[in-house]
């Protein structure tokens, strides 16, 4: 997985999470099968070092009052909440106030949602803030993120959707002109870079923007099945950089493919025919995809 995949793993990680939570967390993070507390605290301390790393403050006392994690060298407490809205911040900081507690700064994270807020000595976050850490971090600190928020975190049971339902539905989806047709008999070459970027963002998202579409996140899938879908979308992705590298190369809204071009795509068209049709075949789905054959 190169750097930038991982970058786009732990972002889609992260917003499935926000999502998740916001639906189907009603009250407080306990409703949860892990604790997101911990998750946060080692995601923060891939950033620290080994004097300045947070601490869960819960584990000590079970529900400490108005904070969540401290660091003590650093002098900062952290609050971790579904929705830092002002009410949320305001009973926070009276709380504190009301324990004398006496740390340099105060930090509240709003998981779900974050207010903007004016209030002195706090800093309101958002889950924001972890995607921003995130794309600044080095590539050491990636692969720490990446493999963190995948073992800690149960990420098949929080779908219900099952990985066969859902990848019927993108079954579907890739069975298009886009992929099926050759590339050397296709007659508009925007659309179907249309058809293929519908493609990635039903692996990706498990959803169509405008269509009533719905299967499942990428991350939600298996480890076995993720990865098969993840070489499709892989495949698909290199179709379009053909593409856009035409376009970008003629100085032109519309795309030209040379020769070897069109021969490249469609040799990218059968091996994405293929694994598709395997997956199929794995999940005992009786639908195939026939590609156009070369002459």
């Amino acid at each position: 997985m190169t750097e930038k995949h991982k970058l786009e793993e732990i972002i889609a990680l992260i917003t499935f999470l926000q999502n998740y939570i916001q639906n189907n967390v009603k009250q407080s993070f306990t409703d949860l099968t892990f604790s997101l507390e911990t998750v946060i605290k080692d995601y923060l301390n891939v950033f620290e070092r080994d004097s300045h790393k947070y601490e869960n403050i819960n584990f000590l006392k079970h529900n400490y009052p108005a904070i969540d994690l401290v660091s003590n060298d650093r002098n900062i407490a952290i609050q971790i909440t579904t929705n830092a809205d002002l009410r949320k911040v305001k009973k926070t900081v009276l709380t504190y106030n009301s324990h004398k507690f006496s740390y340099e700064k105060l930090i509240v994270i709003g998981f779900v949602k974050a207010t903007k807020s004016s209030l002195p000595n706090i800093t309101i976050y958002s889950s924001d803030y972890l995607i921003k850490l995130a794309k600044n971090a080095s590539s050491k600190q990636k692969d720490e993120l990446f493999d963190l928020l995948k073992r800690q975190i149960p990420w098949n049971s929080l779908s219900p959707l099952d990985d066969k339902l859902c990848y019927d539905i993108v079954f579907d989806v890739i069975n298009r002109s886009a992929i099926r047709d050759l590339t050397i008999c296709e007659g508009d070459f925007n659309r179907m870079v249309d058809g293929l970027y519908e493609i990635k963002e039903i692996i990706t998202t498990g959803k169509i923007k405008g269509k009533p579409i719905r299967a499942k996140a990428l991350v939600e899938y298996s480890d076995e099945i993720k990865s098969q879908l993840s070489e499709i979308e892989f495949l698909v992705s290199n179709i379009i950089q053909i593409c856009n590298a035409n376009k970008n190369q003629r100085n032109s809204h519309f795309i030209c493919l040379t020769r070897q071009e069109k021969e490249k795509n469609d040799e990218l068209k059968e091996k994405i025919i293929t694994k598709a049709n395997e997956l199929a075949r794995q999940f005992g789905l009786n639908k195939r995809i026939y590609g156009s054959r070369r002459w």
